[in-house]
């Protein structure tokens, strides 16, 4: 008489199943640590994108106000500087002396600051909260001549909040009046800055 095998097949021990979801569990936060990079990394790119146009968009502006600069001219020698222009008037000052601040102009609901897309924000005058704030600083080159400008943009690092940000006015996030916020510059680990300069020149009148 032939007496059969029995063939036992072996079970998994508990060891071995904790084992195997230890390393689903490294490799899975090792994915969602790559998500989460991949997402900061694009948020970052897209407000850089869009903080660079904002200031592209100031330059243009003030090229723009430029041209209503028109005197001293061969047929007129007073200045039209202050008079005729929106954001340069009363603002242009020697190298050394000049501070930055936030360019407003209530008429066109025009204050400085822009919302997530770049837009002006014509709810600023109420809540300047940003998120990209605008700063311009307007020095002489030449006198009645030349002017260089400086276009500032900038907004909070992520993970800061507008409460919590430290030794400059953060309520609201553009500053409470067209001064801009005192030494923002050194806030570097506060926030995020795009700076574009160019030289603006007198349309003079012929």
């Amino acid at each position: 008489m032939r007496t059969g095998s029995h063939s036992r097949s072996r079970g998994t021990t508990i060891i071995e199943v904790m084992m195997a979801l230890a390393m689903m569990a490294i490799g899975a936060s090792g994915i969602i640590a790559m998500q989460k990079l991949t997402i900061v990394s694009n948020r970052d790119a897209k407000n850089l994108e869009v903080a660079s146009e904002i200031a592209r968009t100031w330059i243009e502006r003030l090229r723009g106000d430029a041209m209503l600069w028109n005197h001293p001219s061969p047929l007129l020698a007073t200045s039209d500087l202050e008079t005729d222009t929106v954001w340069l008037a009363g603002h242009v000052q020697v190298p050394g002396t000049a501070d930055w601040f936030r360019p407003t102009n209530q008429s066109a609901n025009i204050y400085g600051v822009h919302d997530a897309l770049g837009r002006d924000d014509p709810t600023a005058m109420a809540s300047a909260n940003g998120p990209f704030c605008v700063n311009v600083r307007l020095t002489w080159i030449r006198p009645n001549v030349s002017i260089r400008a400086e276009v500032r943009v900038y907004w909070l690092r992520q993970g800061i909040a507008n409460w919590s940000v430290p030794s400059v006015p953060a309520s609201p996030l553009c500053g409470s009046d067209p001064a801009a916020p005192p030494q923002i510059q050194y806030e570097t680990q506060t926030y995020h800055f795009v700076h574009l300069i160019t030289e603006i020149r007198q349309n003079t009148a012929m």
